[in-house]
């Protein structure tokens, strides 16, 4: 009988510990998965976090931008890269939030506003200051400029 009770014990502090050490753990991931989900308002709240990559063009340009854009989804992952098409009053974009209407709006009055109905790309550095203004998405070009870039290069070096 002891060791029945001994391996009931085992078995329930067993469990216990698991449920205990999962209940620690989503309690320190927490507040992360909340900072990913805030909605964006404005493109600041990226600055030193994230580069932007912004888009705007044709229907057949949009949708070769984001055919693009998905399939190489762990490139622009590494580079911390967050990439948004604009569409009349939609924008598709990798951010794991929400994006507001004053975002988008404010984004076409300040990068597109000048630009006309052609293709545009436009990347924005983690600094916030555009990098590179292009109307054809040529990945190659966009992740040579990127790891040019001293704070991509401090990246490069720290992991």
């Amino acid at each position: 009988m002891k060791t029945t009770n001994s391996a009931v014990f085992k078995a329930v502090t067993k469990a216990l510990s698991r449920s205990v050490l999962g209940l620690f753990i989503f309690w320190l991931m927490a507040p992360f998965s909340f900072l990913h989900a805030e909605e964006l308002n404005d493109i600041g709240q990226l600055q030193w976090q994230s580069r932007v990559l912004l888009m705007q063009g044709s229907d057949e340009a949009k949708q070769s931008f984001s055919q693009s854009l998905e399939n190489d989804a762990k490139q622009l992952s590494d580079r911390h890269i967050y990439w948004f098409i604009f569409q009349s009053d939609q924008v598709e974009t990798n951010y794991p939030g929400e994006v507001s209407d004053n975002f988008k709006n404010s984004i076409k009055a300040e990068y597109f506003g000048n630009t006309g109905d052609g293709d545009v790309i436009i990347l924005i550095g983690k600094d916030g200051s555009p990098k590179l203004f292009t109307s054809e998405l040529d990945l190659k070009q966009l992740y040579e400029t990127i790891d040019a870039m001293p704070m991509r290069q401090q990246e490069i070096q720290s992991q």
